[in-house]
């Protein structure tokens, strides 16, 4: 689909005061709240958000030491509930199979690039980048990679190192935001698809401005009136270009998939890798954090909304920790002013925690890279390759 998607909130009650939103650094070096609310939105937020004194979290199905069943019980219930709230099992009692069409293959430097378009539901065409590399040639099965991109009307472009022109090329350089290219590099057969409602050519256009000209909202109000959300579309998508790539692509070993993404393509990568087991090693960055902060400040982008995933689900620590026993690691810039480094400190421990439960401790890993909202790949390579290796 090539007009423009967008994703919209509207469910919130926002005030309006005059007063102070303070907001700490994420550095860590800041004993503050992130964000200081005044005192009577303050005690609201609170009490909204508040979490049970004696476990630290609230939620329904909120994992907890004790549940019958033990790790794997609560992971099948969880599973099927986060399923059910992102609106998956809606989609998938009304969808049909998907089929993809290509462009010819551009000839790289060891590898080739193809463009793609998957049919994920009637009349809605997701473009990707298909990077597939051309050394290596008696190497039987490749690990795969799906990366998937956030905030960035042109990401998945920026991922394959398709550039407008050489600013464009410089500034996804200088943030290491060629990641379907280091991929490809690396061995890797990889893809890079348009996240639906954050990339223009898979966006919704938000016709007289009703959600604040963003795509991302407006999705989000189209989905939530249909029953849906706007994360279980991406997920929706992820899942069907994972099927396509498995049946038609030769030499995938399908022991070996992996999906990361930066931002809003990092929380799609925690939903897609709590709900596919399919998916061995998960790597969202820059994203993986708890809904709110301590005083009740939402972390996420208005798109990112699931309907009572809080009050059901506990935090978005639990649905991340869904994914054990396999392989996820955390990566956080300490200079990334969206997150709170005390805030992802909290929910990191709390995944390290499930992870312990599962009997998978060295398979959850958290680490701070020393800049801003952006890749390391000297701390996610070393990860993937040495899980892969096992």
């Amino acid at each position: 689909m090539r007009n423009k998607v967008r994703f919209l909130l509207g469910i919130g009650l926002v005030w309006i005061e005059v007063g102070l939103l303070l907001s700490a650094t994420a550095s860590g070096q800041d004993d503050r709240p992130f964000v200081e609310y005044p005192a009577k939105q303050a005690d609201y937020l609170l009490r909204l958000h508040a979490k049970d004194a004696a476990q630290g979290l609230r939620g329904e199905l909120a994992f907890r030491a004790d549940y019958p069943g033990g790790f794997a019980a609560w992971q099948s219930v969880a599973r099927a509930k986060l399923a059910d709230l992102l609106g998956l099992k809606r989609m998938k009692s009304e969808l049909d199979h998907p089929s993809a069409r290509f462009a010819d293959p551009i000839l790289e430097d060891g590898y080739t690039r193809r463009r793609g378009e998957l049919e994920t539901e009637p009349g809605i065409f997701i473009p990707f980048w298909l990077l597939t590399p051309t050394t290596g040639k008696n190497i039987e099965k490749r690990p795969l990679v799906i990366c998937a991109h956030g905030h960035d009307a042109d990401g998945w472009n920026s991922y394959a190192g398709v550039y407008r022109d050489d600013k464009h090329r410089q500034q996804t350089l200088e943030k290491d935001g060629d990641i379907g290219v280091q991929a490809v590099k690396r061995g890797f057969v990889a893809l890079v698809p348009a996240t639906r409602g954050l990339a223009q050519v898979a966006s919704l256009p938000d016709p007289k401005g009703r959600h604040g000209n963003r795509p991302c909202r407006a999705q989000l109000i189209h989905c939530l009136l249909a029953g849906r959300t706007a994360v279980g579309e991406r997920v929706w998508d992820t899942q069907r270009l994972l099927d396509w790539a498995l049946s038609e692509i030769k030499g995938i070993d399908h022991s070996k998939v992996v999906m990361l993404g930066n931002s809003g393509g990092g929380v799609l990568t925690v939903y897609a890798a709590a709900l596919d087991e399919r998916i061995a090693v998960a790597v969202p960055s820059c994203s993986f954090t708890s809904f709110t902060s301590s005083t009740g400040f939402v972390f996420h982008c208005d798109c990112c909304l699931v309907p009572s995933a809080e009050v059901v689900l506990g935090d978005m620590s639990d649905i991340g920790a869904l994914t054990a026993p396999r392989a996820l690691l955390a990566v956080h810039g300490r200079k990334d002013g969206l997150h709170s480094f005390a805030d992802v400190e909290r929910a990191m421990k709390r995944v390290r925690s499930i992870y312990k439960a599962a009997n998978a401790t060295d398979r959850f890993h958290h680490e701070w890279g020393a800049d801003g909202h952006k890749f390391y790949p000297n701390i996610m390579w070393p990860f993937i390759e040495a899980q892969l290796a096992k």
